[in-house]
């Protein structure tokens, strides 16, 4: 158990010179260190590990001597005196191999919590990576969804030039504030507004409607990014208001060239680790309880305190006396110990079981990520070409009804049409670095 507590150390040392010297405040590695040194769930892990180490003493140690005193408040006479007090001092010991089993079975289930411990750091870095992908991804849709409403409200300006003049007139004499002649014609509108004024105005009514519905999606993306903010600085122990830098940017991590081979190294995660230590403390504890069922050896001294009685001519009279003692205990009761053996032997298997179940089920995990990463790589690439498509479409689109004010409802498709594609293109992006973050916890990759 010392090589673990090294460990430990080491892990902490490591992590404070990093922390010093290594990475940039408010970039992920130093989030990730942050959320190592602060989090109270990977606190309490190793605190659970630091608690079953000091079972190590206490399962080697001998069981407490017995001490008696006893006194005669009458002395009882003897030939060689008058007893008046007598001290009996016993000390048991297990069979052999007894202690020895204890002490596995403690540092046994020692390693089980170390291994939770390490799991439980894994698991941290994979929830801090994914969080903080996440308040990436809300805030990089506000940036786009501003973006689009920026254009929207440009549409909007067009269509009511439009409006204003009758549907004629080049966009370049469009005059620069065009909300009065939007309120001069609609004062008229029912009395010169012909067919193509109709359009205009419909025209300006559609965008207005997308504005309201893409503001309200901003209000609801700012509100998500709150949560997401606040669910970020919860694995970091901090409070819950503070704003985490996410960049402007995200770096599409890369795949570990060596991710197949590293699939075999499923084998020895923390978590089918943890499960083989308990069911070897398990098989220790099943060698601890057929050992108990063994006679204990009790080894003590009896010291009896004799004073000399008068007209006693005994060459023994007065004199001390003391007698040493052999004790013995007597299993008899065997339905216990059976009972007992049958019980390691029960768990110590249903460890083994779940260490199974266990790598079984990270096996399915690694393939289910493995295809969520593929899924998320080809959606990257189709998102980006279909933005790049949109985008000239929608400048396309947009030049053709500044000219002859056709097709705007074909604009507002496709512009929504657009910004759908750059929603999925980050969402893409996110989930192929989540999923890449996954695979690193699956297979106890440090990248």
């Amino acid at each position: 158990m010392k090589r673990y507590s090294k460990y430990i150390i080491l892990i902490i040392i490591l992590a404070g010179i990093i922390q010093t010297t290594g990475s940039a405040q408010d970039s992920l590695s130093y989030y990730l260190e942050q959320a190592a040194l602060n989090n109270p769930g990977v606190k309490a892990k190793y605190m659970e590990y630091s608690a079953a180490l000091e079972k190590l003493p206490q399962a080697s140690s001998l069981p407490d001597p017995q001490m008696q005193l006893g006194y005669f408040i009458k002395p009882m006479e003897l030939l060689g005196g008058n007893q008046v007090a007598d001290i009996r001092l016993m000390q048991m010991f297990p069979w052999f191999g007894t202690l020895k089993a204890a002490k596995d079975e403690a540092s046994k289930m020692a390693v089980e919590k170390f291994e939770n411990f390490l799991n439980a750091k894994d698991e941290l870095y994979l929830n801090v990576k994914s969080a903080y992908y996440k308040v990436y991804r809300t805030k990089v849709e506000i940036v786009l969804a501003n973006k689009n409403l920026a254009i929207l409200h440009s549409l909007e300006q067009i269509a009511m030039v439009r409006f204003s003049n009758g549907g004629t007139g080049s966009i370049s004499k469009t005059p620069s504030s065009v909300k009065p002649a939007m309120a001069s014609s609609a004062e008229g509108m029912g009395n010169t507004m012909g067919g193509n004024g109709k359009n205009d105005m419909v025209n300006v009514l559609r965008v207005q409607i997308e504005i309201h519905e893409l503001e309200n999606r901003i209000a609801l993306l700012e509100d998500q990014l709150k949560t997401d903010n606040a669910s970020f600085n919860r694995f970091l122990n901090r409070p819950f208001l503070t704003v985490p830098f996410a960049g402007d940017s995200l770096r599409e991590v890369q795949i570990p060239s060596d991710i197949l081979i590293l699939a075999d190294s499923i084998v020895n995660h923390p978590m089918v680790k943890m499960y083989e230590a308990e069911s070897e403390a398990n098989a220790a504890r099943l060698t601890m309880v057929t050992h108990m069922g063994y006679p204990m050896v009790g080894l003590g001294l009896d010291y009896m305190v004799i004073q000399k009685r008068d007209g006693n001519t005994s060459m023994m009279n007065g004199k001390d006396m003391t007698m040493p003692m052999v004790s013995l205990t007597l299993p008899i009761y065997r339905k216990k110990y059976r009972a007992m053996r049958h019980e390691a032997e029960l768990l110590r298997d249903a460890a083994t079981l779940t260490a199974d179940n266990v790598r079984n089920d990270l096996r399915v995990n690694f393939q289910e990520t493995m295809q969520d990463l593929n899924d998320a790589g080809r959606r990257i690439k189709l998102y980006t070409g279909q933005a790049l498509l949109a985008d000239k479409s929608v400048q396309l689109l947009i030049t053709s009804f500044s000219d002859t004010g056709a097709d705007f409802e074909e604009v507002l498709r496709m512009e929504q049409q657009l910004l759908d594609y750059k929603f999925k293109q980050v969402e893409a992006m996110v989930d192929k670095n989540t999923s890449i973050a996954r695979l690193v916890y699956l297979t106890g990759n440090k990248e």
